[in-house]
């Protein structure tokens, strides 16, 4: 029996890491969310299919601080993005994975519980893109083009 891994959502969101900070954007909902440097240490986790208990292994040797709030932390957070459809769950059947670790200088900081800051102000903004209309034949064709030419 595998384990169950995490991974970003990539069917709904896009994102990326500017300066240190991770953002993402959901393309279905219109939010948009920005991480601090933990949630951006574990965005990057994420993105390498890691589980929840490799998450918090990484964070317990990157990070000074109590395992049990380490683990609370990121699993309520964990939890967050899951809530908000930014990440999923998938089956992993590798029996050996490689071991997750997170670039570091090697020196541990005190622990910052990882926080999702969460906006919708430019909602109308980001759905009004017309790139959410895009059919299977593509950009730059909306999806009504795409009908019309029989796509």
């Amino acid at each position: 029996m595998g384990t169950t891994g995490l991974r970003v959502n990539s069917t709904r969101i896009i994102h990326e890491t500017i300066e240190g900070e991770a953002v993402m954007i959901d393309l279905v909902s219109g939010n948009y969310y920005t991480l601090g440097e933990v949630g951006t240490e574990i965005w990057s986790l994420l993105e390498q299919g890691s589980s929840r208990d490799e998450i918090v292994a990484a964070l317990e040797e990157r990070y000074d601080g109590d395992q049990a709030t380490i683990e609370e932390s990121v699993g309520a957070f964990l939890d967050e993005l899951q809530h908000d459809e930014l990440i999923l769950e998938f089956d992993v059947d590798e029996p050996s994975r490689p071991r997750r670790k997170l670039n570091g200088s090697g020196e541990t900081a005190p622990f910052q519980p990882p926080k999702l800051e969460k906006y919708s102000d430019m909602q109308d903004l980001i759905l009004l893109d017309p790139v959410h209309e895009v059919g299977e034949r593509g950009w730059p064709y909306t999806s009504s083009e795409s009908k019309a030419a029989g796509a």
